[in-house]
């Protein structure tokens, strides 16, 4: 017979593996922007590249080799996975003269394959990205041939045949993961400013009225549910910048809020940066957490305005998860040092960091991230630190040059501003009261220095006389 003590340890061990539940885990990869021209005409790099290295160059998309050894460390770090999700944009950024429709569909079937053979018998649930359209980013509001063959290209993960009719009307489809989660695939390109061809369109392949009813379904059925897409709502930052066309804005995020209670996540690519918000449910209390996945390609942008990119590394994520309820647990977050990788020839990927030790939280939850971002919007030493590791992580820790090393005021302002305030006019208030209040301490510091001054010199003035 068990005697009390011992006893009462075995209850707390067993209510401890109930309360951590059965703990599952899946990769999440974007933006590989396979360049196909990298050791010839380069036809995706911003700059003249005369020593492209093995593994890629920061200012190119990435060579065959880095996709290959990209999957290949994800496969030695962990190959035992539930799924896995892949968020787009395998097409390079290349003008749309050098490519058409049959070179990007031999591109993303290349990219299928390769990551089929790396995860074998594994599901991957793989959505659009702009780039892998053609013309780039001109997503139709009808079915296309790119719809179509990508539906048979993808058709022993999607497997459906309702979810393939969906796939081929307009590039979104669901599936049960097992019985009591479900993930959601769209096609958010669609609703990306540079898509001229859905403008003044009010609901573009009756996606969101699909997702409406799609989300209400998994409800009636108490199913958690996981969204994943590539263009991600709410503004960029540090660059101030919204993907969304205004008009799909407010549509999207009403369903999102709707159904807050039983989204357990939302992941995304497209930024190439790492980056994380939280949404919040119309009581105003944190409900859906969303992540940025940094990308593979080490592109950096060049604009017509002049504006650069920084430098950042390939990056690839590892995401732990409650397998019960869907809760998402950690983030271990890879990145390949590209100067060393190319120096010794090998796509050495390591961990940059794990969030819930690096942010101190519980979970990646949205009552954790919430927390966080109160932590972070705090200006003192504790919030400047958190900001400017964000800001650090965001282009995977690429040594950056100097006017690029550090995230100045405008730059920490955005990002805390950026982490739950999703709409332009709430964001730019959010800024503004930042600038303002910095500016309010700072006349608070100068009024203090001279009242110091002043009280300085009488004391002197008192002691000589």
């Amino acid at each position: 017979m068990l005697q009390l003590p011992c006893l009462a340890a075995v209850v707390v061990t067993l209510m401890a593996s109930c309360a951590s539940g059965d703990t599952g885990y899946f990769w999440h990869v974007t933006d590989f922007h396979y360049d196909f021209t990298y050791w010839d005409h380069q036809l995706s790099c911003n700059n003249n590249v005369t020593n492209p290295g093995p593994l890629g160059d920061y200012w190119c998309d990435s060579p065959w080799r880095l996709v290959t050894d990209t999957i290949a460390a994800m496969g030695d770090i962990k190959s035992d996975v539930d799924f896995l999700i892949w968020t787009g944009d395998t097409v390079a950024h290349i003008e749309d003269e050098h490519l058409n429709v049959s070179l990007n569909m031999e591109i993303m079937q290349n990219l299928t394959d390769a990551l089929d053979s790396g995860f074998p018998n594994k599901t991957i649930y793989a959505t659009f990205g702009n780039h892998d359209y053609h013309p780039t980013n001109q997503f139709p509001a009808t079915g296309s041939e790119i719809y179509n063959r990508t539906a048979e290209m993808w058709k022993k993960w999607i497997q459906e045949e309702e979810q393939m009719n969906n796939f081929r009307k307009g590039g979104y489809y669901t599936k049960s993961i097992w019985p009591n989660l479900r993930i959601v695939g769209l096609n958010t390109n669609l609703y990306y400013t540079s898509d001229k061809v859905t403008v003044n369109i009010p609901d573009p392949t009756g996606q969101l009225a699909w997702l409406s009813q799609t989300l209400q379904n998994a409800k009636n059925k108490t199913e958690k549910v996981i969204v994943t897409a590539h263009i991600p709502p709410g503004v960029h930052t540090p660059s101030r910048v919204v993907w969304f066309q205004e008009a799909f804005v407010a549509p999207f995020m009403t369903i999102i809020s709707n159904f807050s209670d039983i989204i357990v996540g939302m992941h995304f690519g497209h930024d190439h940066h790492d980056g994380f918000k939280v949404f919040y449910d119309s009581q105003g209390q944190p409900a859906v957490p969303l992540f940025v996945a940094p990308s593979v390609t080490p592109w950096r942008y060049k604009l017509k305005t002049g504006e650069i990119g920084p430098p950042h590394n390939p990056a690839v994520r590892l995401v732990s998860f409650d397998r019960t309820s869907g809760k998402h647990l950690n983030i271990q977050q890879y990145r390949l040092d590209l100067p060393q990788g190319n120096l010794q020839k090998k796509a050495n990927f390591t961990l940059l960091y794990n969030f819930t030790q690096q942010y101190q939280v519980n979970d990646i939850t949205a009552a954790s991230l919430h927390e966080l971002t109160v932590r972070m919007k705090r200006v003192n030493s504790e919030g400047d630190q958190l900001v400017n590791d964000y800001y650090r992580f965001t282009t995977a820790d690429a040594v950056q040059e100097d006017s690029a090393k550090t995230c100045d005021s405008v730059c920490q302002s955005r990002i805390r501003c950026g982490l739950t305030d999703h709409l332009m006019g709430s964001f730019d208030a959010c800024v503004a009261k930042y600038t303002t209040d910095t500016s309010a301490s700072h006349n608070l510091i100068s009024v203090d220095l001279v009242l110091l001054l002043l009280m300085t010199c009488l004391s002197m003035e008192l002691f000589f006389n």
